[in-house]
């Protein structure tokens, strides 16, 4: 437990002062000197190529990603390759049922323990792979690119856009690690678009930007009708109050009736319990906090009534399961995250709380910040979140 906490202070602390990152380039150095001590693995013989996706991100990455997902199969046929994929331990489930193959390993423990991540080194080192894909990108010293490092393939293809922010990851990184780099010249593409787009650069052909298709099933007990709001955030840097979450909670029983479902991992336990304390007394409230599994939660979010959320995993699996979906948010990642296109994909539209700003979509790196919280998150008023959810209760409009 210490080391995650620690793990997630030092993120706190990048959020909030970005020149930090830069720090992480001291990883580079550490996985060289342990693959001196590692042996090359051997080349499989087998008839099918082998392809190494690699996807060690966080849960609203992956769902928007797993929207495209398939095009690795339309590119990748398993008549004639073996595909697989390395992520975060806790989403493993997730892509099993995309790829034949699912290296799940702790990427977050591996920034904080130095054991671990010899073991880490070790298991992404063990085969080798005909080529190994990095769609995620290679702006910073992020653990994408450090996997790819260490990964065996006869070729290793990245990803390279264009941005306001800083580079991170020195050019000479790049070079020594990727034998391709596909330049994407647009500017603040929606995750879904980048990644229907890297499909169509990888394989010279024409990909659309669409969906994931998730599952629905949930083994927890739940009601007929019920809604979930989720107040927290990947860092607290990104949080609105949980009691003005927890106002919000109540306006929609007195509306509504529903029971209220709490559910998120040991992470999310203390915004989620800060909200619970000031929920109205007597309000039914169904509490799964750190009792949820990754497809449980998604389950869980997928047959709520209404998802109101400071989460941006929460919001990608609301959306894509056509959930009404409220977000209270900045504008850090405002293109690239939040702001779905309007074509082409026949869900329900979000509501999205948020005032606009000339700073947005500083992609983290936020330079008005004196408190605890960005000021584009807190400037959301508990009016405007309401009259946001409004929009989606019966007979709110």
């Amino acid at each position: 437990m210490k080391k995650k906490a620690l793990f997630y202070w030092i993120l706190q602390q990048m959020l909030r002062w970005p020149i930090l990152q830069k720090v992480r380039i001291v990883f580079w150095f550490f996985d060289s000197l342990m693959l001196h001590f590692m042996r090359e693995p051997p080349k499989d013989r087998e008839r099918k190529k082998r392809v190494m996706l690699v996807f060690p991100f966080a849960l609203g990455d992956c769902i928007l990603f797993m929207g495209t997902a398939d095009y690795m199969k339309t590119l990748y046929p398993k008549t004639h390759y073996r595909r697989t994929v390395t992520c975060q331990k806790e989403y493993a489930a997730l892509f099993l049922r995309e790829f034949e193959d699912v290296l799940p390993l702790d990427y977050r423990r591996a920034s904080v323990d130095p054991f671990y991540r010899i073991y880490m080194l070790w298991r992404l080192r063990k085969e080798y792979y005909d080529l190994a894909i990095d769609p995620i990108g290679t702006e910073e010293c992020s653990p994408n690119v450090f996997a790819m490092h260490v990964i065996s393939a006869g070729k290793k293809i990245g990803v390279l856009s264009v941005s306001d922010k800083i580079w991170q990851c020195p050019s000479w990184i790049r070079e020594h690690i990727y034998d391709e780099i596909i330049y994407n010249p647009a500017k603040n593409l929606h995750r879904t678009e980048f990644y229907a787009w890297f499909w169509s650069e990888l394989g010279n052909c024409s990909f659309r930007p669409k969906l994931a298709r998730l599952p629905v099933k949930c083994s927890l007990k739940l009601p007929k009708r019920y809604f979930v709001v989720f107040p927290s955030a990947s860092s607290p840097v990104k949080r609105w109050p949980a009691e003005n979450f927890a106002g919000i909670a109540g306006r929609i029983f007195k509306r509504t009736g529903w029971p209220l479902v709490l559910c998120g991992t040991q992470t999310d336990l203390d915004a989620v319990e800060k909200m619970k304390r000031r929920l109205p007394a007597g309000m039914p409230v169904i509490d799964y906090i750190s009792q949820t599994s990754v497809m449980d939660f998604i389950g869980l979010i997928n047959g709520a009534e209404l998802v109101l959320t400071n989460d941006t995993s929460a919001y990608h699996i609301a959306v894509a399961g056509g959930r009404k979906t409220c977000i209270v948010t900045g504008g850090y990642v405002y293109e690239t995250f939040i702001r779905y296109p309007r074509t082409g994909y026949g869900c329900q539209e979000p509501v999205i709380v948020y005032r606009r700003r000339s700073c947005e979509n500083c992609n983290n790196h936020c330079r008005q910040q004196s408190g605890a919280v960005y000021p584009c998150v807190l400037d959301n008023s508990v009016q405007e979140v309401w009259d946001g959810v409004l929009q989606l209760l019966p007979g709110g409009e």
